[in-house]
């Protein structure tokens, strides 16, 4: 199970930001939340790494938020409120969401409940923080062209360029310097990385609960 914990930027606005990205979110499928845990953090709990992927970007390009993800089993079934959720992938959510506060550049953290998971978990860190310092980097027009390109894959950049009223050469200009093409060949490793800790992490042991 994959965990999600978002807490906003230290310097948000005064606005509740949570109703934001519950809508955000809404789309992506998740198993459960996102649900205000205390102040203005916020759970969310996926079952597969591209819907826990999906939602860290989406959030992200949202509203910056800073988000620890946590990879591991969790006790079921799951609770009606999310904040009442138990298990090691919580533990591991926390830690990496406390990690991810404390990082200036891209601030996403992943820990693995499984110990044994950690170096793989670490690896997946890299190359989520390496794609999302790239993103980082896009200007406006690369983030149209980004987007559409994602929420429309099977059009050509002719059709891409009558829908955003620009060029096809603008639109060809911009998947070279965006970085997305990059982007998308890396989102596969990651997909694999966080699957493999999913998979052969330790259940949890209940005998005692």
């Amino acid at each position: 199970m994959y965990v999600l914990l978002f807490a906003p930027p230290r310097r948000a606005s005064s606005e509740d930001p949570i109703p934001a990205l519950a809508q955000t979110l809404a789309p992506l499928g998740l198993r459960g939340g996102p649900e205000r845990t205390i102040g203005r953090e916020a759970i969310a709990v996926a079952d597969r790494a591209s819907t826990a992927l999906d939602a860290i970007r989406a959030a992200r390009e949202e509203g910056a938020w800073r988000i620890g993800l946590g990879i591991g089993d969790v006790v079921h079934p799951l609770p009606a409120e999310l904040r009442a959720l138990e298990g090691p992938a919580i533990q591991a959510a926390q830690d990496a969401l406390h990690i991810a506060a404390t990082t200036s550049q891209v601030p996403v953290a992943i820990r693995a409940a499984d110990p044994r998971q950690a170096e793989t978990a670490h690896d997946a860190q890299a190359v989520l923080r390496l794609i999302g310092w790239m993103i980082a980097t896009r200007n406006r027009g690369q983030w149209r062209v980004a987007r559409a390109v994602r929420e429309h894959p099977d059009w050509t950049q002719q059709q891409l360029a009558d829908h955003l009223g620009v060029t096809q050469q603008t639109v060809s200009r911009s998947l070279q310097t965006s970085g997305w093409r990059e982007e998308s060949a890396a989102y596969p490793l990651l997909e694999r990385l966080l699957s493999m800790i999913d998979l052969t992490s330790a259940p949890t042991d209940r005998s005692t609960r």
